[in-house]
């Protein structure tokens, strides 16, 4: 694409989201959404993990942006009508941010799978069947060939897959630092280097001294 019409096309997009996206209720919306979520994460989210919450919340951000652009960018299941910022494709609140973080909730009070697949089925119900229309009638999201049940699928889906990937780094992780035990308490239990012993004539000549 040309220099020239890259930039026009650029401009157009930026006249058209401050003309129609920009301060509308939809787009306040949004704003609300990540507002009121970050406060709450903020609020509860345990320090002490945090290095393995955000890794998790990575990864679902990863998954979710790599299913935005295959669903909505390649087979066209829906489209986003308003954006938090100017741009094409536009950053969805949901993908990056309440989704990832409604999942490292998720994971700080779960001690267990089964604990999990119960909090994340709840999750991402009310994302689906809560949030996810509440979208729809703003028109800050269209469905093509979508629905919510698809949705709620596709949430959950991304939360499992991004908890199995982070017990697996984990795994690796402590499989590591063990084997690093290992060796070096292998290590400290060496036998120091003994003298060596004097033969015999060495004897007999320091004795003869």
């Amino acid at each position: 694409m040309p220099y020239e019409t890259a930039r026009l096309l650029a401009y157009q997009t930026y006249q058209q989201w401050v003309a129609k996206e920009l301060f509308s209720v939809g787009w306040f919306v949004m704003v609300g959404v990540l507002i009121v979520t970050y406060a709450i994460w903020l609020k509860l989210v345990d320090k002490r993990r945090l290095r393995d919450l955000l890794l998790l919340g990575s990864l679902c951000a990863v998954g979710f942006s790599i299913g935005d652009i295959f669903l909505i960018g390649n087979w066209g299941v829906a489209d986003y009508n308003i954006a938090l910022g100017p741009g094409r494709p536009p950053i969805f609140v949901l993908s990056l941010t309440v989704g990832p973080i409604l999942f490292m909730l998720i994971e700080q009070y779960s001690s267990s799978w089964k604990k999990y697949f119960l909090w994340a089925g709840i999750g991402s119900a009310a994302a689906a069947f809560g949030l996810m229309p509440l979208y729809v009638f703003l028109g800050i999201i269209q469905f093509y060939k979508w629905n919510y049940v698809y949705q709620f699928i596709y949430l959950l889906t991304a939360g499992i897959i991004a908890r199995a990937l982070l017990l697996w780094i984990t795994s690796i992780e402590q499989s590591q630092s063990v084997s690093s035990c290992e060796v070096q308490g292998f290590s400290r239990l060496q036998p120091a280097a003994s003298k060596p012993i004097l033969d015999d004539n060495d004897d007999k000549t320091d004795r003869g001294r």
